[in-house]
C-alpha cells in the first residue's frame, strides 16, 4: 500500500521510465550529454501531467554524482550564494539610504562635505597617525566592530578626518548618517510629528556608520541624555561603528554630558560603552583656522 501511495505522488520520470511505462510524450526529448568528467551518459527527466498522463516538460538532463562533477557543483553553488549575498547587500544598502533620505535627510552632504576628503587633508609631522587610522578603518570596514574617538583641541582636523571617512564610504553606497547630538534629536521634533520617531531611532541604531561630531558642545538636558544613551547602548548591542569628534579629554567629556549639579550614572555608563566601542586617536597641532 505505501509503495502505491508513493508511486501516485510521483511526478518525476526518467526517460527510461517514461518509456517502460508507456507515458505520451507531447514535446521534444532533449538530446543526451555525457559528464565532462567520467563521460557517463546523463539522461534526461520529464514531469508528468497526472491530469491526461503524459510529459509535456523535460527539465535539463540528470547531473552526474561523480566525484569531480559533484566538487564542481559545489563550487556553482557557493558561487550562486556568493551572488545572491551581493545582491541582497545592494538592496540593503539602497533601502537604508532611502530611509536616512525619509527620517533624517541629506542636509549634512554639504558642498564642504564634499570637500573634506583624505587627499584634502593637509598632513604634517602632529597630525600623519589620524589619517593613517582613518584608512585602516576604511579598508576594514566591512568587518568593522569598533569605531574611533578623535580627541583634540579646535581645529586640529577632526571633522574633517571624519567626514573623509563618510565620504569616502559612501562610495561604496554605504549607509551613514552625521552631525552633531543636536542635529541628530532636532531630528525627534518632526518625526514626532509624523508617529515616525521609532524608526529615526531605529536608523540611529542600526545604520552602518554614525558619526557624532563635536560632542560635548551642547548644554545637557535629560532628554538629550537618555536619548544619547540609547543610541551607543543598542549599537554596541548590535556591534556597530561609531566615530566620534570631540574637543574634550576623558573627565571634561563626563562633565560636558552631566547634567548641572546632578550625580548621573546615565553619562558614566555612556562615556564607559564609547571608551569600550571605540579607539581614542589623539588629534595634536596648531589650530589650522587660524593660519
Amino acid at each position: 500500500m505505501q509503495v502505491k501511495v508513493q508511486e501516485s505522488l510521483k511526478i518525476l520520470y526518467s526517460l527510461e521510465e517514461i518509456l517502460q511505462k508507456g507515458y505520451k510524450i507531447e514535446t521534444s526529448i532533449p538530446k543526451e550529454r555525457k559528464c565532462p568528467y567520467c563521460n557517463k551518459v546523463l539522461k534526461p527527466k520529464g514531469i508528468l501531467n497526472p491530469l491526461d498522463q503524459s510529459i509535456h516538460i523535460f527539465l535539463q538532463n540528470e547531473k552526474c554524482n561523480c566525484s569531480k562533477a559533484i566538487e564542481e557543483q559545489k563550487k556553482l553553488e557557493t558561487e550562486k550564494e556568493k551572488q545572491l549575498m551581493k545582491d541582497f547587500e545592494k538592496y540593503r544598502k539602497e533601502e537604508f539610504n532611502k530611509k536616512i533620505k525619509q527620517y533624517y535627510g541629506t542636509g549634512f552632504i554639504t558642498e564642504q562635505f564634499k570637500r573634506q576628503t583624505l587627499d584634502s587633508f593637509i598632513i604634517n609631522e602632529t597630525n600623519k597617525n589620524m589619517k593613517y587610522v582613518a584608512q585602516r578603518f576604511i579598508q576594514g570596514f566591512i568587518n568593522a566592530k569598533t569605531g574611533i574617538i578623535f580627541v583634540g583641541k579646535n581645529g586640529t582636523g577632526k571633522t574633517h578626518i571624519a567626514t573623509a571617512i563618510a565620504n569616502e564610504l559612501r562610495k561604496q553606497k554605504i549607509p551613514i548618517i552625521l552631525g552633531t547630538l543636536t542635529d541628530l534629536v532636532e531630528k525627534y521634533s518632526k518625526n514626532y510629528k509624523e508617529h515616525t520617531e521609532i524608526e529615526l531611532t531605529k536608523l540611529y541604531t542600526k545604520v552602518d556608520l554614525l558619526i557624532i561630531d563635536d560632542l560635548g558642545i551642547e548644554t545637557m538636558n535629560d532628554w538629550m541624555l537618555s536619548k544619547l544613551f540609547v543610541i551607543v547602548n543598542e549599537r554596541m548591542k548590535n556591534e556597530l561603528p561609531i566615530i566620534i569628534t570631540t574637543n574634550y579629554e576623558l573627565d571634561q567629556l563626563k562633565q560636558r554630558l552631566s547634567i548641572p549639579n546632578k550625580v548621573c550614572e546615565t553619562t558614566n555608563s555612556i562615556i564607559s560603552r564609547l571608551y569600550q566601542m571605540c579607539y581614542r586617536v589623539e588629534c595634536k597641532g596648531n589650530d589650522y583656522r587660524m593660519n
